[in-house]
């Protein structure tokens, strides 16, 4: 249940970050590919992989993180609706809204669930753990940095 909240922490901060992004211009191809490099680097070091565990677990890994993507972009969609009318909604928009908030947040804790089967398959359980603890933790890395750079613009 611990993973699950720290899981969800994660997802609300990269939400966070992706939409800040997306609302300033959006991502390019050279920042995400920055950002997958750190995070490749701050997970491998952290979990301590060795090469064999590696070659096993990061295409899991990456594939998890499309998939996870996939279901995140389907909600800030509906984050973005809902921005934009407003206000202007009936009530029954609103609840077919909320309907679809819901099953988004199911998606994406179905393929948290998939995935944790698949890195128990790789890798040690103390490593799955520090996997998760370690994308919290370079989450917010991410976080204090992208809010340094911020308060550094508006200097």
């Amino acid at each position: 249940m611990k993973v699950i909240k720290i899981l969800s922490v994660i997802l609300v901060v990269f939400a966070f970050i992706s939409t800040a992004n997306a609302q300033r211009r959006g991502p390019s191809e050279e920042e995400s590919e920055k950002f997958r490099a750190k995070k490749i680097s701050f997970l491998t070091e952290q979990l301590e992989l060795t090469p064999k565990e590696a070659e096993k677990f990061w295409p899991i890994y990456n594939q998890a993180e499309k998939e996870n993507w996939e279901a995140q972009t389907k909600r800030r969609e509906i984050e973005n609706r809902v921005q934009k009318e407003n206000g202007n909604l009936t009530d029954k928009e609103i609840i077919a809204l909320t309907k679809e908030m819901v099953e988004t947040h199911k998606a994406e804790a179905l393929v948290r669930e998939k995935y944790n089967k698949k890195y128990l398959d790789v890798l040690p359980p103390k490593k799955i753990l520090k996997l998760y603890q370690a994308e919290h933790q370079f989450l917010r890395q991410m976080l204090r940095e992208f809010r340094n750079r911020r308060s550094d613009n508006d200097k």
